[in-house]
């Protein structure tokens, strides 16, 4: 397959191509929440409705957020968050749901990282490009991490039921997670980074107060909260370097060859 990755819309026709698609569940306190059903990735296929969902930390949830959470009948919950993010703001988890929680940590995101972190966004010469560079170090080394991915895989093939998987912004670490099942289902780049790019979408929506009450000013949490087509693009180019494809990786480290991409397509896409 000929995956032209170097291919990217713009952000106005990025939006109106996906405007139709996808579902955000419309949680006040986790805005980048919302499922993969509904984008089309192949020959008039669609991702069923109501089966892969992906989110950020959705802690201390109102009544009526835990209302709509449930709704969604979320079987399985996939934490890709290291422990000192969930101690700080752990999964408010409706108990009707009797979900399924795994724990699959993905890069260093402790202490030690929080105040290198901390240092760039507070510096007197902060400039973007800084983020960016933060950003694309970041998503390289998600390719560190790649086999504490294969849980969300294992369960996309082997149960018929709801899954969530989601970080701390939903954007990142989810971002690159999503990417993987959309190739995998068969989905185009500019697909996949449409759907990356909706948790742009997002930013305004999102509670930065943290962030603000660390003495970074709104304007940088703004920038900071949002993904740019750089980023996940720095993660697939640090796959292709070390394993010379994204399928050799699929297969070798997460168990998907092309028995498998047949399984989870007929598995999750209907024709529209």
């Amino acid at each position: 397959m000929n995956f032209k990755k170097y291919i990217v819309l713009p952000a106005f026709l990025i939006s109106s191509f996906t405007a139709f698609a996808q579902q955000n569940l419309g949680l006040k306190s986790s805005p980048n929440f919302r499922e993969l059903g509904g984008i089309e990735v192949q020959d008039g296929e669609i991702v069923k409705d109501h089966l892969i969902y992906r989110s950020g930390s959705f802690a201390h949830l109102p009544e009526e957020d835990k209302t709509k959470l449930e709704e969604t009948k979320i079987q399985t919950i996939i934490d890709f968050r290291s422990d000192f993010e969930i101690e700080n703001e752990p999964d408010d988890i409706p108990a009707s749901l009797n979900a399924s929680w795994i724990h699959t940590p993905i890069g260093s995101l402790d202490p030690k990282a929080m105040g290198k972190f901390m240092k760039v966004m507070t510096s007197e010469s902060f400039s973007n490009e800084m983020v960016d560079a933060l950003m694309i170090d970041a998503n390289k080394g998600f390719v560190e991490s790649i086999q504490d991915f294969k849980p969300l895989f294992d369960n996309l093939l082997n149960t018929n039921q709801a899954v969530l998987f989601h970080c701390s912004a939903g954007k990142d670490r989810t971002g690159f997670a999503s990417s993987l099942i959309l190739y995998s289902l068969g989905a185009d780049w500019e697909t996949i980074m449409a759907d990356y790019l909706r948790s742009n979408e997002a930013v305004g929506k999102t509670d930065k107060s943290k962030l603000e009450m660390y003495g970074i000013p709104k304007e940088r949490a703004d920038y900071l909260m949002g993904v740019k087509p750089e980023y996940l693009q720095a993660a697939w180019d640090a796959v292709e370097s070390k394993y010379g494809s994204v399928d050799v990786m699929l297969e070798k480290e997460l168990g998907i060859g092309k028995k498998e991409k047949k399984a989870l397509r007929k598995k999750y896409l209907v024709k529209k």
